[in-house]
């Protein structure tokens, strides 16, 4: 088989989930993803060894995989969008920011330029302000998605497909 590089990011896609808990089928951008923001990072696993008094090496020994998140910052982000990653209200030209964060979850679909891209049917989406207001910087949100089990029995917690 072919190597397969997987290069740049053509655009990342997120909506709710379907009402079965599967991979959401309407997904939109959010916005223009920050140069160099976009990151997928895997957390080092948990391995536990079952040792016993009559061996010098573990009888068992089993291991639970590291959490898996995906990171980015939106460089352009609207009134209609902070909404929808931190809840709240758009009234005209306005967004009321809510009391209380939202539990965020969504589908999220990563697109490179080129490879493969990535499905998540269900994330955990966490938004933060990371603004600066100067002639240099853009004023920024970052979010975090953390991949969670699927709600949709027998549906991949994560799905790669070749572009």
């Amino acid at each position: 088989m072919a190597s397969v590089v997987t290069l740049g990011l053509a655009k990342i896609e997120v909506g709710e989930l379907e009402s079965d808990g599967g991979m959401g089928t309407s997904l939109a951008p959010l916005g223009y993803t920050y140069k160099e923001t976009a990151q997928m990072a895997q957390e080092d696993g948990t391995t536990t060894d079952h040792e016993v008094e009559e061996l010098d090496t573990p009888l068992e020994s089993s291991t639970q995989p590291g959490k898996l998140s995906f990171n980015f910052s939106i460089a352009d982000p609207d009134l209609d969008t902070l909404a929808k990653i931190f809840g709240g209200t758009v009234t005209g030209t306005k967004w009321n920011m809510p009391d209380a964060s939202p539990e965020l979850e969504l589908s999220v679909r990563i697109t490179p330029r080129k490879g493969l891209m990535f499905e998540i049917p269900r994330a955990k989406v966490v938004a933060k302000f990371n603004g600066s207001f100067s002639k240099t910087t853009l004023f920024l949100v970052e979010v975090s998605c953390t991949v969670l089990q699927p709600l949709k029995s027998g549906t991949s917690r994560v799905t790669v497909t070749r572009l």
